[in-house]
């Protein structure tokens, strides 16, 4: 039994330091608030559970009769009630909302991982088709900075069925290029540049967040937005991720916007929405930039 011991600790040790690092880059990815500012729409206010039954919360709008429902994945930042300047546009014009935190955010238990992202996303899906009685075919997946992730996840796990669109607003590629990514911004030209990506790989060891693997599999008609004054997820990257999506999907590339505002998208969005309800027929105006995909 004592040869087995120095075995043992090494094993203690290496799993003792990996959940550390796990938890560290936890604490570094996701950032929830749990401020409470009073309602600005007539948003109902529910409750559903998540995988492991701990409860998840949500603000939701009812859409007008014939129009979809827009489920919204937020990013890694504030939490549902910091959203609803977002919606507004939306509701407005008669679509749906529903705005859900992920677990840890708001007024949702339990804590935030890239796995219970993934599980969140699937379980405001099904309260969306089971509790509140909304087809697939009247759904709209809407993923915004790291809420895209949990958006393609849930496009390209039931992609079988037939939701009314996706919209990707300032996606990124995976977890290690945005690693790197901020590196190089806050590193340039010094020394910790080069020494300090040696680290990023076993430090994300267990956060990948790969959208290239996902996006491929997406069915529905999908829009990309992504602006060239983001400075939080480079332009360049949602092109990169683009470019890997499948045939048809369209781009908008915006010359002004910052990463947390949603104006600069707001008319290209409503554009494609419209052409949702029209059954994929609009008329594009000549200041919108749609390129296919893969191309500039």
């Amino acid at each position: 039994m004592r040869k087995y011991i120095p075995t043992i600790l090494l094993v203690v040790l290496l799993g003792g330091w990996a959940l550390f690092f796990d938890r560290v880059t936890d604490h570094l990815i996701f950032e929830p608030t749990n401020q409470v500012y009073t309602l600005q729409l007539p948003f109902e206010e529910v409750t559903f559970p998540a995988k492991n039954g701990q409860k998840l919360h949500a603000l939701y709008l009812p859409a007008k009769e014939g129009k979809p429902t827009i489920l919204f994945f937020h990013g890694n930042k504030y939490n549902v009630y910091s959203f609803q300047d977002f919606a507004r546009p939306y509701a407005e014009k008669g679509y749906g909302v529903f705005l859900f935190d992920y677990r840890g955010y708001g007024k949702s238990e339990g804590s935030p991982s890239e796995s219970h992202l993934y599980e969140d996303g699937s379980s405001a899906l099904f309260h969306l088709m089971l509790k509140e009685k909304i087809f697939p075919q009247d759904i709209v997946l809407w993923g915004f900075s790291l809420g895209n992730a949990p958006a393609l996840y849930v496009a390209s796990t039931y992609d079988k069925l037939p939701f009314k669109g996706v919209i990707l607003q300032s996606p990124f590629t995976n977890m290690a290029d945005m690693g790197f990514y901020m590196l190089s911004q806050c590193y340039d030209g010094t020394a910790a540049a080069t020494i300090l990506p040696i680290f990023l790989k076993p430090l994300l060891w267990h956060k990948n967040f790969d959208n290239t693997r996902l996006i491929g599999r997406v069915r529905a008609p999908m829009l990309i937005g992504f602006s060239r004054l983001d400075r939080t997820i480079p332009w360049t990257m949602s092109r990169a991720l683009a470019a890997k999506s499948p045939r048809g999907t369209q781009q908008f590339l915006s010359p002004a916007g910052t990463h947390h505002s949603f104006e600069w998208f707001e008319s290209e969005a409503l554009r494609f929405l419209e052409s949702l309800d029209n059954g994929g027929k609009s008329s594009t105006p000549a200041s919108v930039n749609t390129t296919p995909a893969g191309k500039s």
